[in-house]
């Protein structure tokens, strides 16, 4: 089972996620602010992360820079999600290391589509 690490730090977003995710059979792992996240990842190592880009403790943009610097999950694909739709904002999403980058609010047909896209589903 593919199994996702979804960061998010708004209650109802995260139940959202964690119930279309998992209807659609991916194994969650979840966390709340950027540190446990990194936590999370570091001992879980997911086959997927999708992190808010602003998060509590640690912002999106440091995570998955911390994400891509460890040599045990430096490759893992991320999926920015983020009310910051600007094109500069995408543009440094992708320059963090982000292998998706998807709006809020979500179109859960399309993050879904994303997903299987970038590991299979």
């Amino acid at each position: 089972m593919t199994k996702l690490l979804v960061i998010e730090d708004e209650p109802i977003v995260l139940e959202m996620l964690s119930h279309a995710l998992s209807s659609a059979g991916y194994e969650l792992i979840v966390a709340s602010d950027g540190e446990e996240g990194l936590a999370q990842a570091i001992k879980s190592k997911p086959d997927l992360v999708i992190t808010d880009m602003s998060l509590p403790k640690m912002t999106g943009w440091d995570l998955i820079k911390q994400i891509r610097s460890d040599p045990n999950i430096g490759k893992t694909p991320v999926i920015a999600l983020t009310a910051h739709a600007t094109s500069e904002d995408r543009v440094a999403a992708y320059e963090a290391g982000v292998s998706a980058y998807e709006s809020k609010p979500l179109d859960i047909k399309k993050l879904l589509s994303r997903i299987n896209d970038i590991v299979g589903g």
